[in-house]
């Protein structure tokens, strides 16, 4: 009788085998799992221990780059006097920021997270598709510093991490600017699409003999259905990539109200891929949170199958909300009920999984250790972003908040509680699972008081 990945229990009676082992096979493994002796191997390597090593470092570069356009930005709206920063400078600033962390760190950090360990939780040697892991970290890699190197050649996109038309149209951004971003996205989120067909594959596929659905651990459900998630929402951002760029080079009017073309089909496109991207960022987070909080509070996770049920339900109900980020956008009164209540309805599954954490701290005994500090701060901070949530999903606060820093305060609370912080806690609780090295646990209290308090 095979179990659920196809692997029948009855071959473990012939092993270990007195048989001769074919001439070879030693060298042959040796070769294939070594760690890599020559600087060329580094880069050809494929196992999903480096892999996912590099994936991690790629995205905290981004992150780091992405900040310092923060920096950037903030300097010049403390100084607006001064003419730190040119409009058009500014604008491409504004732009870029908001791209990198959204499309090259955010997205990628969590998914390198999953390459990193899923194969050590679901006890299998690697990830089934190990080129298609490298493929898809080597292509986000060079594909985001190609981009992000249009900055320097003052050819980075202007129009906002949105790229809302008709302010995107060659009528309002006649240069190659937003050209790159269009291109640039279209090809990152290929690379994504690949690395969730191998997350997928391999939760569903390579789990260790009697490891049923059911035992799966938090974290890897967690992947599964962010995996899943990628493979609906992200075709919707490529295909509206598409359409835009074929307006701008051909003159094709899909967005150009005066030739029969609709700008709204660009919002709607984009936000049905960009509010379940937020969740999408979030769940693998809220994974690592849900195995973080356990160990450091030394008990088990209090509603295991609740908590499972919530995430099912988050990457559901996300992609039933996307239009409220239109309510100003002149909707009928009908969608417009329809979405504020689906907005206020998603927020219950989050609300059972942020419960679920608190009933786990309560009922163990917490140790204040460097990743316990990043998952309380992340809790703490998630749930200030999401009751602002809750604020902007009511339409008449909506009409007043829209464009203004609340919702920028709303944005940032929300993926700096709910995933940032939680990233970093499970870069400081699995580090030594993945390296054999233990991080600086002063280092990282100090970090994090020091961004606790600065974010706030």
């Amino acid at each position: 009788m095979s179990s659920e990945t196809g692997f029948d229990p009855e071959l473990y009676k012939r092993l270990p085998s007195r048989d001769p082992r074919p001439e070879g096979e030693l060298e042959q493994l040796e070769q294939v799992w070594c760690a890599p002796r020559k600087p060329w191997e580094w880069v050809t390597a494929i196992n999903n221990n480096y892999i996912g090593v590099y994936y991690v470092g790629a995205a905290m570069l981004f992150f780091v780059l992405a900040g310092v356009l923060a920096l950037l930005m903030r300097t010049q709206l403390a100084l607006p006097m001064t003419g730190f920063l040119a409009q058009e400078t500014y604008n491409q600033i504004f732009t870029m920021h908001g791209t990198v962390m959204m499309f090259l760190f955010a997205v990628p950090a969590v998914e390198a997270l999953g390459v990193l360990l899923l194969p050590q939780m679901l006890g299998a040697r690697d990830l089934p598709f190990p080129r298609l892991s490298a493929y898809a970290f080597w292509a986000y890699l060079i594909g985001g510093l190609c981009f992000f190197c249009s900055l320097f050649f003052g050819l980075a996109p202007n129009g906002g991490w949105f790229m809302y038309p008709p302010l995107t149209s060659m009528a309002y951004s006649p240069g190659i600017n937003a050209d790159f971003w269009l291109l640039g996205i279209g090809f990152i989120e290929i690379s994504a699409i690949a690395g969730a067909i191998e997350i997928i594959v391999g939760v569903l596929k390579t789990r260790a003999p009697g490891m049923t659905l059911d035992k799966l651990p938090i974290f890897a459900w967690a992947m599964l259905i962010f995996a899943c998630m990628i493979i609906i929402a992200f075709p919707s951002i490529i295909l509206s990539t598409l359409l835009l760029e074929l307006e701008r080079a051909l003159g094709w009017p899909f967005f150009d109200a005066a030739r029969g073309g609709d700008p709204m089909l660009w919002q709607h496109l984009f936000w049905f891929f960009g509010h379940p991207e937020v969740y999408i960022i979030f769940l693998p987070a809220a994974g690592a949170m849900s195995t973080i909080i356990p160990a450091v509070a030394q008990t088990r996770l209090v509603g295991h199958r609740l908590v499972v049920l919530a995430m099912l339900a988050t990457g559901f109900i996300s992609f039933g909300v996307w239009a409220h980020h239109m309510f100003a956008t002149g909707m009928p009164q009908i969608s417009i009920n329809y979405f504020s209540a689906a907005s206020m309805a998603v927020s219950v599954p989050a609300g059972v999984q942020v419960f679920a954490w608190i009933a786990t701290l309560a009922a163990g005994k917490m140790r204040f250790n460097t990743p316990g500090l990043f998952a309380v701060g992340g809790l703490v901070i998630f749930v200030m972003g999401g009751l602002t949530g809750v604020m902007v999903a009511m339409v008449p606060f909506d009409w007043q908040a829209h464009d203004t820093h609340f919702v920028v305060a709303h944005l940032h609370y929300t993926l700096i509680g709910g995933m940032l912080l939680p990233l970093i806690a499970g870069l400081y609780y699995f580090f030594p699972f993945a390296t054999k090295r233990m991080l600086s646990a002063r280092l990282g209290t100090w970090a994090f008081w020091l961004i606790f308090t600065g974010f706030n």
